[in-house]
C-alpha cells in the first residue's frame, strides 16, 4: 500500500523529484511544454503553490515555491538527447495515474529509477544488423535494385558498428557520424561500382537516411509553437549541423566514384501491385525504426499500419491524382498524424512521435540523390559550359526535396497542434 506523503509541506522537499522527473523527460526526447506539463501534473499532486521551470537545449533549472518560501536547483541535461519511446510512454503511464494510484514521494523515486534503466533489448550485433535492414527498406522504397540491396545491408551494418565503437571511446557525436558516414557510404559505392548496379547513388543515399534527425526537427516544431524558441534553435541547430555532416558523407563517394556510378529515372509507380508492395516496405521500414527508438512491442504494429498508409496515401495522390510530390507528402503525413492523434486519446503514447516515424519512410531520397548528382556533375564543368537545362534541373530538385521534408515535417506538426490543442501534453 502506497503510504502517505509527508507533512507539513516543506519547500524543496520534492525539488529533487521534479530535477528527475524533468530530466528523464527532456533526455530522451521530450518536448518542452511536455516537460513542463508533466513537472505541473507532479505538483499538483505533490502539493505546493506553484513551480517553475526553465529549460534550456543543456539543462534546466526548476523553483518550487511555498508562500514566501522557495527552492531552486539547477542541473545539466549531460549528454546528447537520447529517443527511448519507451521511457516517454511509461512517464506518461505515471503521470496519468497519481490520483488513481496515490503512490509516497519514495514510490515516485523508485519508479521514475526504474524508469530510468529501461534500455533497448536491442544490442551488439542484433542492432547493427537492425539498422541494415531499415536502411534496405529504405533503399527499396527508393527504387534499389538487387545489386544495390546487395550494397545497402553491409555498409549500414558497417556505418552503425563504427558509430557505436567511436562514441563508446569518448570522440565526439559529430565526429563520430562523419567517420562512420564515410565508412558506410564508401563500402556501398564501391560494391554498387563492382557490382554495376544501375542504382548504385540509391544505395549511397540509403545507407544514411536512417541517421536523418527526423525527432529534433518535429520537437522544434512544437517547440516554436508553444514559443519555447531557445531550445527550438538549439535543436534546430543540432539537426542542421547532423544534415550537413551526413550531406558531406555523400559527397565523398560522389566525388570519387561518380564516373562509375549511374543512376536511373525515377521508378513510376503505376501497377497497383507494385504500389502496394512499395507501401510495404514503407510500413517495415517505420517498424525497423520503432524498434531501433525502443519503441513497446505492442505498437510496432501500429507503426506499421501507419507507414503503409503514409506512404500509400501519397502515391495514390501522386499516381491517381496527379499532385505534386510535396503535396501528396503533407497529405499523407496529415493522414497519419491525425490517425496517431485520434488513437492516442485512448491509449496514451506520444502521438507525434508515432507519426514522425512513420512519414520518415517518405524522405524524398531519390530527389535528394539525383539533385546531389547533377550538382557534382555540373562542377566538373567549366561556367560557360554549364547547359541551361542541367542548371535548371538541379535546382529543381533539390528546392522539391527541400520542400517535400519541410511537407513532411508541418503534415505531422499542425494536425497534431489543431486536434490536441493546449490539453496537457502528458
Amino acid at each position: 500500500m502506497p503510504t502517505a506523503m509527508p507533512s507539513p509541506y516543506h519547500p524543496g522537499h520534492f525539488i529533487d523529484l521534479y530535477l528527475r522527473l524533468g530530466k528523464l523527460l527532456f533526455q530522451h526526447g521530450a518536448t518542452v511544454q511536455r516537460v513542463i506539463d508533466s513537472l505541473q501534473a507532479l505538483k499538483n499532486y505533490l502539493g505546493g503553490d506553484d513551480i517553475h521551470a526553465l529549460i534550456e537545449y543543456d539543462g534546466l533549472m526548476i523553483t518550487d515555491i511555498r508562500g514566501r518560501h522557495f527552492r531552486t536547483r539547477v542541473e545539466r541535461r549531460g549528454s546528447f538527447v537520447t529517443f527511448n519511446i519507451e521511457v516517454l510512454i511509461a512517464i506518461s503511464h505515471l503521470i496519468r495515474g497519481l490520483e488513481r494510484e496515490r503512490p509516497s514521494p519514495d514510490d515516485l523515486r523508485q519508479r521514475l529509477d526504474e524508469i530510468a534503466r529501461r534500455h533497448s533489448p536491442l544490442s551488439g550485433w542484433t542492432q547493427h544488423l537492425l539498422v541494415g535492414l531499415v536502411a534496405l527498406a529504405f533503399g527499396i522504397v527508393n527504387g534499389a535494385d538487387l545489386l544495390a540491396c546487395a550494397a545497402i545491408l553491409p555498409a549500414a551494418v558497417l556505418l552503425s558498428l563504427v558509430k557505436k565503437v567511436l562514441l563508446g571511446r569518448g570522440q565526439n557525436l559529430y565526429l563520430s557520424v562523419l567517420l562512420a558516414g564515410l565508412a558506410g557510404v564508401l563500402v556501398s559505392g564501391l560494391v554498387a561500382s563492382l557490382l554495376g548496379t544501375a542504382t548504385g547513388l540509391v544505395a549511397i543515399i540509403a545507407v544514411l537516411l536512417p541517421q536523418v534527425p527526423g525527432f529534433p526537427l518535429i520537437n522544434a516544431g512544437f517547440d516554436i509553437l508553444h514559443n519555447h524558441n531557445t531550445v527550438a534553435w538549439g535543436r534546430l541547430a543540432y539537426a542542421g549541423m547532423m544534415i550537413v555532416i551526413l550531406t558531406l558523407a555523400a559527397s565523398v563517394p560522389l566525388l570519387l566514384l561518380f564516373d562509375s556510378l549511374q543512376v536511373e529515372t525515377a521508378p513510376q509507380i503505376g501497377l497497383w501491385l507494385v504500389r502496394l508492395a512499395d507501401g510495404l516496405f514503407a510500413g517495415i521500414a517505420a517498424m525497423g525504426l520503432g524498434l531501433l527508438f525502443n519503441v513497446p512491442g505492442r505498437f510496432i504494429p501500429l507503426l506499421g499500419l501507419g507507414g503503409l498508409l503514409a506512404r500509400g496515401v501519397r502515391t495514390e495522390l501522386i499516381v491517381l491524382g496527379g499532385l505534386d510530390i510535396a503535396v501528396a507528402a503533407f497529405l499523407g503525413a496529415a493522414a497519419v498524424a491525425v490517425l496517431m492523434s485520434l488513437l492516442a486519446r485512448r491509449t496514451p503514447f506520444p502521438s507525434a512521435v508515432f507519426a514522425l516515424i512513420c512519414v520518415l519512410p517518405m524522405i524524398p531520397g531519390f530527389l535528394a540523390i539525383d539533385g546531389l548528382n547533377h550538382l557534382f556533375l555540373l562542377t566538373q564543368l567549366a561556367p560557360a559550359a554549364v547547359p541551361p537545362e542541367m542548371a535548371t534541373h538541379t535546382l529543381q530538385t533539390l528546392l522539391k526535396t527541400v520542400f517535400t521534408i519541410s511537407a513532411l515535417i508541418f503534415g505531422v506538426i499542425f494536425p497534431i497542434f489543431l486536434l490536441e490543442g493546449r490539453r496537457p501534453r502528458i
